[in-house]
């Protein structure tokens, strides 16, 4: 709880001024710890956190619901709303079905409110919680140990604070001559029927959920081509609330053109790749499903199917690919070893995985080396100047950058926008085996720095000479 309540005040200090926020406990009772203010004066908010104590029951649905309809009922419409619901248990009170939880979670990220779910400890369903933050628009994350929370909380935070657009609704449609045949990839949608011919399904609708705006999410479909009636292309449209602009609402359409000529046309690695991912992402969570009804030998075997496709399409990306044989080989010698928490690592594995987490930026055909590169901002940073100062960054990466300075002597204020943007490159960068040193703090920032906690996650120096000097440092110890 202490480790808890730590993140959960770390997360306020990331937040903004401009930013509004709410805590609520559910134990046998629901209790409003902090009712919903804009975040002027965060000391008290912490205050109120520190004031939460470990109760014997679990109201789940009770505390949950109290905060969705606190959101609900929040003026702002074009606001991105989110809930970070944390439990270490299964609901003993209140709604206790599964389906009524998931469906909650549903009817609330159609109304905009997205849910993310954080499981800590042993005592409860992970296949649950995971179906809930999934149904919600959020992610699911497992804390096995208190160390871990920080980290935890710090992600998620990363993921908020660059969102560019949510509740993304693609619609696929099918015309006469291509027939539909399964979703791949693991993604929340529905099936609209053909009227005109019966069992055929006319259009595909993917709930992709929220992304930022430098995101990439690949979606894999398999389709079958009739021997009759061929068309020339395939409509695909878009909708999302793009939330750079007031959470206005965005539609894109695009037509793409099928060559049904190209006889010589071999699979594209791309698509093979990305279909191994989504394919390893559904059988560890279906593994992590038999292991908790006691199937363990059947959940071992479907590892060891994993495995082998893995490893005979490794030669298409090696990074990526040994990456993920990697991960499955540990999750399954987690299971020889009769690890009572295996089957939650299972499925907080499959999440990462359907939410891009071996997304490979933008690293296809770059080659690193161990050169600095230090950008220097020339203004104040916030949820505007983010995406620019993201696509130089990216430029730069696709000359191999991967230790970089980020000076910061000409701003003299940075919003949340621009913390999940740090945090984010500094993902990008360690990926990549390298790393960020921020450097000339402004008094200002350097406070943000300090009550967010951020120098505990990204180093900080005086000067742009010593950061140059560390990172000079940490690249000679690598080599040695």
């Amino acid at each position: 709880m202490d480790s808890v309540i730590q993140a959960s005040s770390s997360l306020v200090n990331w937040l903004t001024r401009r930013d509004f926020l709410t805590a609520v406990a559910y134990a046998e009772d629901v209790q409003v710890i902090q009712p919903l203010v804009p975040l002027a004066e965060k000391n008290s908010v912490i205050h109120r956190l520190n004031s939460i104590q470990v109760g014997t029951s679990t109201n789940l649905s009770g505390g949950w619901l109290h905060v969705l309809r606190t959101l609900e009922l929040h003026p702002i419409a074009d606001g991105y709303k989110r809930v970070i619901l944390l439990t270490d248990g299964n609901p003993t009170l209140g709604i206790k079905d599964p389906v009524q939880l998931i469906q909650i979670a549903a009817d609330a990220y159609k109304k905009g409110i997205s849910t993310t779910v954080i499981g800590f400890g042993n005592d409860f369903n992970e296949i649950l919680l995971k179906e809930i933050a999934e149904s919600g628009g959020g992610n699911f994350y497992y804390v096995e140990t208190p160390e871990e929370t920080g980290d935890i909380f710090f992600k998620e935070f990363g993921d908020i604070g660059t969102l560019y657009a949510q509740s993304i609704e693609l619609k696929i449609d099918f015309p006469k001559g291509i027939d539909y045949l399964d979703l791949v990839s693991e993604v929340s949608s529905y099936q609209e029927p053909d009227p005109e011919e019966t069992g055929r399904t006319k259009t595909l609708v993917l709930e992709v959920g929220d992304m930022r705006a430098d995101d990439v999410k690949s979606l894999v479909v398999q389709l079958r081509p009739t021997k009759k009636d061929t068309p020339p292309n395939i409509n695909i449209s878009a909708s999302y609330y793009e939330l750079t602009d007031g959470a206005k609402l965005e539609q894109k359409t695009i037509d793409i053109p099928l060559d049904w000529n190209d006889d010589s046309a071999k699979e594209d690695a791309d698509v093979v790749v990305e279909a191994t991912i989504a394919k390893t992402g559904k059988g560890l969570r279906k593994a992590g499903t038999l292991l908790k009804e006691g199937y363990t030998d059947e959940s071992i075997a479907l590892l060891n199917d994993l495995i082998k496709d893995i490893n005979e399409k490794e030669e298409l990306a090696p990074e990526v690919l040994q990456t993920l044989g990697f991960r499955v080989s540990s999750l399954k010698n987690r299971i020889l070893e009769n690890s009572p928490t295996a089957a939650k690592h299972l499925v907080a594995s499959a999440s990462e995985l359907q939410y891009g987490a071996m997304e490979n930026f933008p690293d296809d055909g770059v080659e690193y080396h161990d050169q600095i590169f230090a950008y220097r901002t020339n203004e104040d940073i916030d949820l505007y100047r983010c995406p620019e100062i993201k696509t130089a960054i990216q430029e730069k990466m696709k000359e191999g950058y991967r230790y970089i300075v980020f000076n910061l002597a000409k701003s003299s204020y940075i919003d949340s926008s621009a913390i999940g943007m740090l945090i984010q490159v500094a993902g990008w960068l360690r990926k990549r085996g390298g790393e960020l040193i921020v450097s000339n703090l402004r008094s200002s920032v350097k406070k943000v720095f300090s009550i967010t906690r951020l120098e505990s996650h990204i180093r900080a120096s005086e000067t742009e000479e010593e950061a140059q000097s560390l990172l000079k440092a940490w690249i000679e110890s690598k080599a040695v």
